[in-house]
């Protein structure tokens, strides 16, 4: 009789233990399935709006995607996401009024065509290449400026109303071109200082007046009214006077909807500063705006930062990531020569940025029923990114007959994962309209995130195991009954 129970006993555990191992449980009258068995975050999730982009021009036409091959579209780079076209404005207006369009549309049509999307930064003052970054025939037409660096760099008078029509004149023909296209990521401010950066590093180190930043963000506001507008951290952080105007700058692009960029990350002169392994200056700017604007994150010149001991293991940037709660992170360098070193690396940190969705539990009713207006999934999520989402996914649902093969799908409206913010554990309830021509018995129940926006029109890849992730690009929940 004793070895019949324990034999009992055994058979009972065994059966708990598989249903347990399946995730799988039941709560008052209600079916779960515990997802976090399942989770693998070693794997690299390529995700739209998110995670790396690469500097094709980096203030001049010739780095740094001169050394890809025309057809390479880096395929094999992790997570992937925006292509930088940073250059001065010289290149796209050499006369007035007569634009060289194709310089940006090549470079756009080839990239978009391989799914990504595209970011820009036009620039008034450089500090090699052509001397006149603003197109001379803008100090011909009166304009007042300087020359800098022993002749090598002008720069114009910010404030100077000639230039700011002929600017104002070249980004309202940028912005009918540009502007609003479902492929921009971002635009930065960056008709300031060195580079864009705000800061005048190599022509005086006088700080820009605040009402005329003010006049250019105003400008920026004016021209572009659908892009996401962001702007460098050096424009408040970089200003030598001690005089409140560093915050009167902050607070007024708070007002504006502005984001920001920092462009410091593994800055050798920040770390002898002394702000630490992540070299980020001011890591509270981003605490206030990242919530609804994504924040871009850059790195030094790789071979600097090589060279000086500052990226290492990547750690510092990393740290920086984290603190900054980046969305978008890049490097100045050639991409294929990077990626040679750092690939296990950008799959990590192509993860960390942004979102990173982990589905934790699915709860609904012992039974789907099909006369029965009660019938629900309840979805808890982690998000182990560093920020949320600025898009809005459709999150679907399918039903697949175990027996017959029919399958019934469902969007799920109720969802939004731009509340899913990084570090909470967030729970949403979907209502599932069980159709009265569905056959009773047991179906596999799975999801699928996708981004419908209307460029890149993928799913969402989740950081599920394999085997719980079918070809199609849905994830399997687990087993449930429809009566």
């Amino acid at each position: 009789m004793m070895r019949c129970l324990l034999t009992a006993a055994l058979l009972i555990f065994s059966c708990l233990h598989a249903r347990a191992q399946e995730g799988k449980g039941v709560y008052k009258n209600r079916t779960f399935f515990h997802l976090e068995p399942y989770w693998d975050s070693a794997k690299v999730c390529s995700n739209p709006h998110k995670g790396w982009f690469i500097h094709y021009y980096d203030n001049s036409i010739s780095n740094y995607g001169d050394r890809l091959a025309a057809n390479d579209s880096l395929p094999d780079f992790p997570g992937l996401n925006d292509i930088y076209l940073r250059l001065a404005w010289c290149y796209l207006e050499p006369e007035e009024g007569v634009y060289n369009w194709e310089l940006m549309d090549s470079v756009i049509n080839r990239w978009t065509g391989w799914g990504h999307t595209i970011s820009f930064r036009i620039t008034c003052k450089e500090t090699n290449g052509p001397p006149y970054a603003t197109p001379a025939w803008v100090e011909k037409a009166g304009a007042k400026g300087k020359m800098m660096q022993d002749g090598k760099a002008w720069a114009p008078d910010y404030g100077d109303p000639v230039f700011l029509e002929k600017l104002e004149n070249f980004h309202k023909a940028f912005a009918a071109r540009y502007d609003g296209k479902r492929w921009v990521e971002y635009i930065d401010i960056g008709s300031i200082g060195e580079w864009g950066e705000g800061h005048t590093a190599f022509s005086g180190w006088e700080d820009v007046p605040v009402a005329v930043v003010k006049r250019h963000i105003d400008m920026y506001k004016r021209c572009y009214k659908r892009s996401v507008l962001l702007i460098s951290d050096d424009f408040i952080g970089q200003r030598d006077a001690d005089d409140g105007a560093d915050y009167e700058i902050y607070h007024y692009c708070l007002q504006k909807g502005i984001g920001f960029r920092d462009d410091s990350g593994n800055v050798k002169w920040y770390r002898e500063l002394g702000f630490g392994p992540s070299c980020i200056r001011s890591p509270e700017l981003y605490s206030k705006v990242y919530r609804k604007i994504p924040v871009v994150l850059e790195s030094d010149h790789y071979s600097d930062a090589v060279k000086y001991g500052m990226w290492k293991d990547g750690a510092g940037f990393e740290k920086a990531i984290h603190e900054t709660h980046a969305t978008y992170i890049g490097f100045h360098h050639y991409p294929r020569e990077w990626l040679l070193e750092n690939k296990v690396l950008a799959g990590k940190l192509a993860n960390l940025s942004g979102y990173w969705y982990f589905p934790k539990f699915a709860m609904m009713p012992d039974t789907f029923r099909v006369h029965s207006r009660r019938n629900y999934l309840r979805m808890t999520w982690e998000n182990h990114g560093v920020a949320p989402a600025y898009h809005r996914y459709k999150l679907s649902v399918q039903l697949i007959n175990k027996q017959t093969g029919r399958s019934f799908r469902q969007d799920l409206p109720e969802s939004d994962n731009r509340t899913w913010l990084p570090r909470e554990i967030v729970a949403e309830q979907y209502k599932i309209d069980i159709s009265k021509d569905m056959d009773k018995g047991k179906y596999e129940l799975l999801i699928n995130m996708r981004d419908a926006c209307g460029f890149h029109n993928r799913d969402i890849q989740l950081p599920l195991k394999k085997e719980r992730e079918t070809v199609s690009g849905w994830y399997k929940l687990g087993e449930v009954t429809v009566n």
